[in-house]
């Protein structure tokens, strides 16, 4: 009696907030039987919230759960004892017969002891025999206590904001099913609706939502009256007006081209599988980009809550996918209100970053944890996420995939242009106090050395340090004129005896853009820059889709996890002054690689990233495992 006063004043006083994805509750009482499935700790709301429905609990036979059955019977809950350590079969197939009869059951599928929020397999098997949905159920509050149980108890104070946060249907498990796979699916789905209840119950959360809101209506006529400048099309889709979609896409959204092209095998992908894509950008060029891939996609609504609100109700994803740490907190947190299930994909977060998150304490790690799962370009990126308190669950390292854009083979006639029978070396993305080293690398080794300097703003610097060293330099630019190619092309005819005393050089500097990712094609070897100095190094895989392997300083610790497995296959080499360098030069020319076995590499690589992509989507259940190819 007293646990039904109880729970009848403190429910009545809080403030409750129901998020769920689906029009309408799941539950019988709605004409939708289901297993409903929640933490241990977290049960508390939901004896106020689903009260006097006739939902079937699944209670231990312990002196607990007799407390707990007195309470759940004055509630109007009806209960099934049982649990792993005593009853177990009796009680799952008493639940799995109730749900076969349309009546609601309820279940902690972290047992009665626990370890918390760690899955047992009973709930499999209730779900098998009983053929019904099961329904993700996530529960918090603010103020609470949290107890020092195993479970971590919350009890939410009277008149206390208690988020109930509803998860989609997950069907119910087949005998053909892989019974491990789908217990990950749910295991995951509860822990996004319990981080996304704890989010909504924060006091930090509210309050920044509600601060976003107010600048958002603050800056709304003042963004309208400069979008009248802007294109019509882009003027609407700014606002969130776009095509209604009736396939439930799902939405990946990169801000600019680099982000975009990472995008695109995920993209191919699910297309293949099926699934229809909405892909969004920020960038005028971005939008040029979707256009001219044919990809069904807009801008990005600019992070107003009613832009965003508009653009999420017309677009209707079933989950949303951003590439990069791309940010957008009103977007992000209607997303997660509407049940759409969050991800990261080339999850990259700076040192910086993680201090600017810092003053707004707890929220981003609340807020990412949230998702569904972020995948990270390296282990520094994944260190840097979990700093800020996110649920290592969700964290791990994948790799980045904009690193397999293909911009293809180079034309025949630059190495042809390079007029020499010497190998050579293309050292790309060179920083300053890398190019001297190289320099007297290839000098040692009779490589012929091809520099492509990270900042073309540079290329006075570099060109005097050839000079100084004692080379003959040409620019790229100047080699590639009309003018270069035709006396290259004479030499080659034998209309001139021969070219040296025409075409004097010995060194070619790059000075133009776009380019570098080909041109690795034309060396025997690599250098990839920024690993000599302390910048944590650059694509590392752009020579490897060419077939060519190459070098890297120590400095390498943004495609650490790549560089250490080429290095095993003798594809990536380390070396820390000119002399290491000049000795893996050697070697590399003395025992060739051929370009096919490196590529081969390549594709081991890029196919464990896309891997690691579908275990993300099969978890989330954008897409069945029978269907992924």
């Amino acid at each position: 009696m007293l646990g039904l006063i109880f729970m009848r004043l403190i429910g009545l006083s809080w403030r409750v907030h129901y998020v769920r994805s689906m029009p309408v509750r799941a539950g019988r009482v709605r004409n939708r039987p289901a297993l409903f499935a929640f933490w241990h700790g977290r049960q508390l709301p939901l004896i106020h919230t689903h009260r006097n429905e006739g939902v079937r609990v699944l209670v231990s036979q312990n002196r607990d759960g007799q407390y707990a059955t007195n309470v759940l019977h004055s509630m109007g809950f009806r209960t099934v004892r049982g649990s792993s350590s005593k009853g177990g079969f009796k009680a799952l197939r008493e639940m799995a017969d109730t749900l076969r009869k349309g009546i609601d059951c309820a279940i902690t599928p972290d047992g009665p002891r626990g370890p918390a929020e760690t899955l047992k397999s009973g709930i499999a098997h209730i779900s098998r025999l009983g053929g019904r949905p099961l329904i993700p159920m996530g529960t918090s509050g603010w103020p609470a206590v949290r107890f020092s149980s195993w479970d971590g108890f919350i009890l939410p104070l009277p008149f206390a904001r208690v988020p109930i946060v509803e998860g989609r249907p997950i069907p119910a498990v087949k005998r053909e099913d892989d019974e491990q796979q789908w217990m990950e699916r749910v295991e995951t789905e509860l822990n996004r609706v319990t981080a996304c209840a704890d989010l909504l119950a924060s006091p930090s959360a509210l309050f920044f939502s509600r601060i976003l809101r107010i600048l958002g209506a603050f800056l709304h006529p003042f963004i309208s009256f400069t979008l009248l400048f802007r294109p019509v099309r882009e003027r609407k889709e700014r606002k969130g007006y776009v095509k209604l979609s009736r396939r439930r896409p799902v939405w990946l959204h990169g801000s600019s081209l680099g982000e975009l092209n990472g995008i695109l095998p995920y993209a191919e992908y699910l297309k293949e599988n099926g699934i229809p894509v909405w892909i969004t950008c920020f960038t005028p060029s971005g939008r040029s980009f979707i256009e001219r891939m044919g990809l069904e996609g807009s801008y990005i609504p600019l992070d107003i809550h009613r832009f965003a609100e508009r653009f999420i109700q017309r677009v209707r994803p079933r989950a949303f996918i951003l590439a990069e740490t791309e940010i957008w907190p009103n977007t992000i947190l209607k997303a997660i209100e509407s049940g759409i299930p969050c991800m990261m994909i080339n999850g990259r977060l700076s040192e910086r970053s993680v201090r600017n998150y810092r003053f707004m304490g707890s929220l981003p790690g609340r807020l990412f944890s949230c998702f569904t799962g972020i995948l990270t370009r390296s282990d520094l990126d994944r260190k840097r996420f979990l700093s800020m308190g996110i649920d290592e669950r969700i964290v791990s390292v994948s790799g980045d995939s904009k690193m397999f854009t293909d911009h293809g083979d180079p034309p025949i006639e630059w190495r042809t242009a390079l007029n020499t029978e010497r190998p050579v070396l293309v050292a790309g993305s060179t920083r300053k106090g890398e190019e001297a080293t190289l320099l007297k690398a290839a000098y040692s080794t009779g490589y012929f050395p091809v520099i492509a300097p990270r900042h073309l703003d540079r290329i006075d610097e570099v060109w005097d340090l050839m000079v100084r060293m004692g080379f003959t330099p040409v620019k790229w630019s100047g080699l590639m004129n009309s003018s270069w190619s035709g006396l290259i092309e004479s030499s080659r005819s034998g209309l001139i005896n021969s070219s040296r005393n025409t075409l004097d050089f010995d060194t070619v500097l790059v000075d133009v853009h776009g380019v570098l990712a080909q041109m690795y094609g034309i060396g025997d070897a690599a250098f990839v820059g920024g690993t000599l100095v302390p910048i944590g190094g650059h694509n590392v895989l752009e020579p490897v889709m060419r077939g060519v392997p190459f070098i890297v300083g120590p400095h390498h610790s943004s495609y650490a996890s790549v560089v250490n497995n080429l290095t095993v296959s003798g594809i990536a080499h380390i070396a820390s002054s000119h002399e290491e360098i000049a000795d893996v030069l050697i070697n590399l020319h003395d025992n060739p690689r051929t370009r096919d076995n490196v590529r081969i590499a390549f594709d081991n690589i890029k196919g464990n990233v896309l891997d690691d992509f579908v275990a993300l989507i099969r978890r989330t259940g954008i897409i069945e495992t029978n269907r992924c190819k």
